[in-house]
């Protein structure tokens, strides 16, 4: 009897069982169902994720597009075309007024009009609108002392902008000094008694590098004295000082009297801020580059670079004065930049300020975070927030902040939406890798307790 119950305890451990196919079936289903439960939830992530995403970048960017108006640099091209026109009507003779061309002149002229017309308006609307939120905002002082900082945040970053145009052109000068020094050194190797007539001056080459030596110290000093960071913030210190009481003067040309002032052509033909301080920009603008051209020089007027740069065309071959020419180039290349950089958009950027421009642009970032977060309540469970956050709530946000960032640090508009685009994409790539390594935990977490 044991042997019979041993054999059949043999038989029925070697021998599949009736169900063991019915087991295996419902195992591999099983298997299935949660393969296409994975893949669902991928997909409704991924939809979501776009969602959130495409939401928060059109209302985020489009909320900032709102709040910052027209471009500057369009509105200005546009004034400049239209300056332009209108010297060429001027100045047609009475002849070149029969011509076919002379007679579209003053159609172009007046289109171009509207056009600098339209885009002041809209400026003057943007203007308005950053004024009324900072009436606002100073009702409490909660909020007023968050719109301050928030413009403290921009101010600092666009003033270090321009400090940092005039550390790298410094380091683009000392660079050149230093070619200049080497050039020097072969120059006195090769023939240092040889007389040299320049400009009706004859001197030995000696001569001529010793005179060389004294132009770059004076143009060394010069730089310091005009372009030094305790001058660049003695400027900016006077241009704040410049910009008192400007909220005051748009206020009174606006919403002061609005009964009257509405009926006032120049609300909306004139951009009211930029009329207000164009004498004080156009001086700053005049003493900066006479400070410049002392080192560089104008089409007028030879600078101290200039008389440096034709010694050595005379005391060098072609062929090496070129690769000099070019290092000189790029210092002065550096030097231009980094003037318009101060005297242009710097200058623009604290008039802006100064009338509440950044809390809401900030508004951007606000809306978009709200649009993430309205977005992310939809999410099934804890984890699908955290994949759509990783892969595009977080990608989303970045590419707002950074065009916030870029607006800050007076990057033009262009160039700040390629540069914020990139940067969407590229947190999108990290996110992507951490969320997949977040899942590749998980997983492995569920295997090892399963195991145990």
């Amino acid at each position: 009897m044991i042997s019979q119950v041993s054999s059949y305890s043999s038989y029925n451990s070697t021998v599949p069982s009736a169900f063991s196919d019915f087991n295996l079936l419902r195992s591999t289903n099983q298997s299935i169902t949660n393969y296409d439960n994975a893949e669902e939830k991928k997909k409704r992530s991924a939809k979501l994720g776009i969602t959130v995403a495409t939401s928060s970048v059109i209302l985020g960017f489009g909320m900032l597009a709102l709040m910052k108006g027209m471009p500057k640099g369009l509105t200005k091209k546009v004034e400049n075309l239209r300056k332009i026109l209108e010297e060429r009507v001027t100045k047609f003779s009475d002849e070149t007024k029969k011509s076919r061309m002379a007679k579209y002149y003053p159609y172009f002229l007046k289109k171009v009009e509207k056009a600098s017309e339209y885009l002041n308006s809209v400026n003057n609307a943007t203007t308005f609108k950053d004024m009324l939120f900072a009436k606002l905002t100073s009702k409490t002082k909660v909020t007023r002392k968050i719109a301050e900082h928030i413009t403290s945040v921009f101010e600092r970053f666009s003033r270090q902008t321009v400090v940092s145009g005039y550390q790298g052109t410094r380091r683009k000068f000392n660079r050149l000094y230093e070619v200049l020094g080497a050039a020097d050194n072969k120059i006195m190797a090769q023939s240092p008694d040889k007389v040299v007539t320049i400009n009706g001056k004859t001197l030995t080459v000696k001569e001529w590098l010793k005179t060389i030596s004294d132009k770059k110290l004076n143009l060394s000093q010069t730089f310091n004295a005009y372009f030094g960071e305790e001058a660049v913030k003695m400027r900016y210190l006077q241009t704040k000082k410049s910009m008192d009481g400007l909220d005051k003067k748009v206020w009174d040309l606006s919403f002061g009297d609005v009964r009257n002032n509405y009926k006032n052509k120049e609300i909306y033909d004139t951009f009211l801020p930029e009329a207000i301080l164009s004498k004080e920009k156009a001086i700053q603008q005049k003493n900066v580059d006479w400070y410049k051209n002392i080192i560089v020089g104008s089409k007028d007027k030879s600078g101290g670079l200039d008389e440096i740069m034709n010694i050595y065309k005379e005391l060098m071959p072609p062929q090496e004065f070129e690769k000099l020419k070019f290092v000189s180039d790029g210092a002065v290349e550096k030097l231009n930049k980094a003037v318009v950089l101060e005297t242009d958009k710097f200058f623009d950027k604290l008039r802006d300020l100064k009338l509440g421009s950044a809390p809401t642009d900030f508004l951007s970032m606000l809306v978009g975070l709200g649009t993430v977060g309205i977005g992310l309540t939809k999410a099934e469970d804890s984890d699908e927030r955290i994949s759509v956050s990783l892969k595009y709530g977080i990608p989303a946000l970045s590419a707002i902040a950074t065009s916030l960032y870029l607006g800050a640090t007076l990057v033009a508009g262009g160039k700040a939406l390629v540069l914020s685009t990139v940067s969407g994409m590229l947190m999108n790539k990290l996110g992507t890798k951490i969320d997949e390594m977040r899942e590749k935990h998980i997983l492995a977490e569920k295997s090892t307790t399963k195991t145990v």
